[in-house]
């Protein structure tokens, strides 16, 4: 089996000789024999132990046995203890995803703070197999199907050449001791329900069977290969990127059929799950312009012509900056150059929306310079009557996202400035303007 292990390791790229390895050793069966395996190749390892805090006394069984394990094979060893329930319950999750959750933050963290290379883990071919049926019995697409992956980023699984008869065979003629985890014998979990009551099924049915799943998952992977490469190309094709965010042609993406599956792996790259990009598709079709859409890490709006895509941003200027009459410069919320000129040097037009001119007489200070609220009117140059700045921002077609920076400048509680936009008619030079007032947006 150390022949295997190895030539496995080289075909599949995983790992080298001179590369530091931490392996996540449970105590149980599949865990041990990874471990004696890479200790017996000659690698430079250590080990990693989760104590999850589930199962009382056996929790802290297994730590002392693996504490052991490290003792044995001297090697390093680090242990992290968790309260998995409080975190599964605070993050609203199942207590085997938040295990699964804080198992793979602390493996990176360590990873990057004692600088490992590789992070082993002792998923092996039966993992594979029933991975698949639970991904299929909960509706998964070719992305789930596929299975486990072998490599992703820094974790290797070098036990999937590797059946559970298999390493229980290696580690019984190698006299390896373990730790038998009792949650394996519940039925409580689906994967248990899948290993103990439908996989024998599926054997008794056609002995071969499992071979044939391995195949198609095998297939799968190829598949999704291909796929990925195909996406990953539209994607680069579709996907323009602007200072502020990343934006698709709705026509361009209702080009693509089945639209919704377009749209979930053209997005699913920035968070959004399946339901998420079949209403988006949806959205997209209605042409439902002002939606917005949410993953954990980005937001989506659903624009006219487009849809923006930008990071979630966790805090928006609302503070409110003074102007005094002697400043003449501004770098905060906006860099501005204000000059103070004689009628004379006056060399508008007005039609530049980066500089604003005013009669400085008709100014009150110091000015306020602040994002725009619901409700602010102000009235145009060039116009009569007011006009609501959302109003306004709607005509100019400024998008959401946009708006959101989107500042004036008051004086008093007047706006005399949609900043980098629009100045108002009641502050405007006139032929008996004395001093000119200046401001131009640097950009």
């Amino acid at each position: 089996m150390i022949a295997a292990f190895k030539q496995f390791i080289n075909e599949k790229h995983l790992c080298n000789l001179g590369q530091r390895i931490l392996i996540a050793v449970s105590g149980g069966v599949d865990s041990v024999v990874l471990l004696d395996l890479f200790a017996k190749s000659g690698f430079n390892i250590s080990i990693a132990h989760c104590n999850f805090n589930l199962r009382g006394e056996e929790s802290a069984g297994d730590e002392m046995f693996v504490k052991g394990l490290a003792e044995a094979y001297q090697v390093d060893l680090f242990v992290k203890s968790f309260d998995t329930k409080d975190y599964a319950k605070q993050n609203s999750l199942s207590v085997q995803e938040a295990a699964r959750n804080i198992r793979y933050k602390w493996f990176d963290e360590l990873s990057v703070e004692k600088g490992f290379d590789r992070i082993a883990l002792a998923h092996h071919k039966d993992d594979v197999t029933e991975s698949f049926f639970i991904n299929l019995i909960r509706g998964s697409g070719l992305k789930g199907l596929k299975g486990i992956p072998v490599k992703r980023g820094k974790i290797i699984r070098p036990l999937f050449f590797a059946s559970k008869e298999e390493i229980e065979k290696y580690a019984m003629n190698n006299a390896l001791d373990f730790k038998e985890d009792s949650s394996n014998k519940s039925d409580k979990y689906l994967r248990n329900r899948i290993r103990h009551q439908l996989i024998p099924e599926f054997m008794q049915a056609d002995r071969r069977g499992l071979e044939g799943i391995e195949k198609s998952i095998s297939f799968l992977q190829e598949d999704y290969l291909v796929l990925t490469q195909l996406i990953d190309e539209k994607r680069k094709e579709m996907i323009i990127r602007n200072d502020e965010f990343l934006t698709i042609r709705i026509d361009d993406l209702l080009t693509l059929q089945p639209v919704e599956t377009w749209s979930y792996y053209l997005l699913f790259p920035f968070g959004f799950n399946r339901d998420v990009t079949d209403s988006i598709a949806v959205s997209s079709e209605k042409k439902e312009s002002g939606k917005i859409f949410y993953s954990g890490t980005h937001e989506l709006l659903v624009d006219r012509d487009h849809l923006l895509i930008r990071d979630i941003k966790q805090n928006r200027f609302s503070e409110e900056v003074l102007i005094q009459k002697s400043d003449k410069d501004i770098a905060f919320p906006v860099e501005l150059k204000i000059s103070l000129l004689d009628n004379d040097q006056f060399d508008g037009p007005y039609n530049d929306p980066g500089t604003a001119w005013f009669d400085l007489d008709k100014l009150t200070f110091p000015l306020k310079i602040r994002p725009w609220l619901a409700g602010d009117r102000f009235k145009p140059f060039g116009m009569q009557g007011n006009k609501l700045v959302s109003d306004y921002l709607t005509d100019e077609k400024v998008n959401l996202f946009d708006k959101e920076k989107v500042l004036v400048l008051l004086s008093g509680k007047e706006i005399v400035w949609i900043v980098g936009y629009r100045s108002s008619e009641d502050f405007k030079v006139e032929k008996n303007t004395e001093m000119i007032y200046r401001l131009q947006l640097l950009i």
